[in-house]
């Protein structure tokens, strides 16, 4: 990505262009959709995430400082909005197991994965989502975090690990 582009991009959007803050959204909405992926570990919460960031990077753009850091400032708007999404999901899912009448519902094996993924860290939960997922190779896993294709490799298999032991935890898997 061209970051003279983004900083172009960003003034006009700053002086109400919106087709200009639309390209915006277009070069980096998939960037922004996979950090929301792999923190949350669900397609349609990713997506609902990914939008609002947009959607608060357009309302916010003025509070921009460096018009070049657009890509990492949309990102770190997208990770509070995750992190706070999680949050809410944490006090309601609590909320609703107070409110259960039978705390040994048994669940499928796809809900039992589901809910593994979810509790893995985000560090090891992102590349697992873009390897395994979303098809990336390794080494555009490694580029897109910022990483080496070994720690790529590390992340890797720390989370099969923990989603091993969660799974037997849970009693889904031998």
């Amino acid at each position: 990505m061209n970051d003279g582009c983004d900083e172009n991009l960003v003034a006009a959007s700053r002086a109400g262009d919106k087709s200009a803050y639309a390209l915006l959204v277009k070069r980096h909405y998939k960037h922004v959709f996979l950090v929301c992926l792999g923190m949350l570990g669900n397609i349609h919460d990713a997506e609902d995430i990914a939008q609002e960031a947009m959607l608060k990077g357009f309302v916010e753009i003025g509070k921009l400082r460096d018009a070049r850091q657009f890509g990492s400032w949309i990102i770190r708007i997208a990770k509070n909005l995750c992190i706070n999404f999680i949050h809410r999901k944490e006090r309601a899912r609590k909320v609703l197991v107070e409110k259960s009448t039978r705390p040994n519902q048994t669940t499928t094996q796809n809900d039992s994965l589901q809910l593994a993924i979810e509790r893995l860290s985000p560090e090891t939960r992102l590349p697992l989502v873009m390897y395994y997922f979303d098809g990336e190779s390794i080494k555009t896993v490694a580029e897109k975090l910022n990483i080496s294709t070994s720690g790529v490799y590390q992340k890797l298999r720390t989370a099969i690990r923990e989603l091993h032991n969660l799974l037997v935890e849970q009693g889904d898997a031998k």
